[in-house]
């Protein structure tokens, strides 16, 4: 890799940091805005989200000034189409912050049917992995990338138990209206479900481009 190449890769991986942070505050404030209703809060992510989507194209269109030059070796190609890819899975976490944002409006002349405690739960689990696995691809730390993609079967289990709690609720609610709610948090914790997956994923290409590797969790 050229001097030039290295400072455009030192550049993407600020912008990576930057987006990580983003995915992560809008999630936070997604969150936020379902548990309190917020309304305000709610339109605020969704505006935040095209940020996300902005910086995946300026990643995009630096490594692609990268991608003719003929000094880089097999594994600053790996690190570079592997931030194409993690760069992705970070615009989807933004897009699922976005979509939970949009059910918050849907809800607001709405009373909860229950108290949010699981789904919350699930999004703190969810962003920890993602702000522990982007210090692991910085610092191309795979014992650390491996420690994330093993936190997938947590998220996997409390995702697990908020949809069976959702669907005693839709099967047995006779009124539409609470069991149609009921249908949106289950969609919810399908979203935080991802977004754990989509941070596996980073994790995964952490580890193979640091060791040449392909592993799956």
């Amino acid at each position: 890799m050229t001097t030039t190449d290295s400072n455009i890769m030192e550049k993407v991986e600020r912008d990576l940091e930057k987006m990580g942070a983003l995915a992560q505050e809008i999630m936070k404030m997604a969150i936020e805005a379902l548990r309190d209703q917020n309304t305000d809060l709610a339109r605020v992510v969704i505006q935040k989200d095209d940020e996300i989507d902005n910086l995946e194209i300026v990643i995009q269109e630096k490594i692609e000034r990268m991608a003719s030059s003929e000094s880089r070796v097999k594994f600053d190609i790996r690190r570079e189409l592997a931030t194409v890819k993690i760069a992705r899975d970070l615009e989807r976490i933004g897009d699922y912050a976005t979509n939970i944002a949009e059910v918050v409006l849907e809800l607001k002349n709405e009373q909860y049917i229950m108290p949010l405690v699981h789904i919350p739960q699930l999004a703190s689990l969810a962003m920890n992995m993602t702000a522990t696995v982007l210090k692991a691809f910085i610092d191309k730390n795979t014992d650390l990338a491996e420690a994330v993609c093993r936190k997938d079967e947590e998220a996997d289990n409390l995702h697990g138990k908020i949809c069976e709690e959702l669907i005693k609720v839709i099967s047995k609610e006779t009124d539409t209206g609470k069991a149609y709610q009921a249908s949106r948090f289950l969609m919810i914790a399908e979203w935080l479900e991802r977004t754990a997956d989509h941070t596996t994923n980073i994790g995964e290409e952490t580890i193979y481009i640091t060791t040449g590797k392909r592993v799956k969790y």
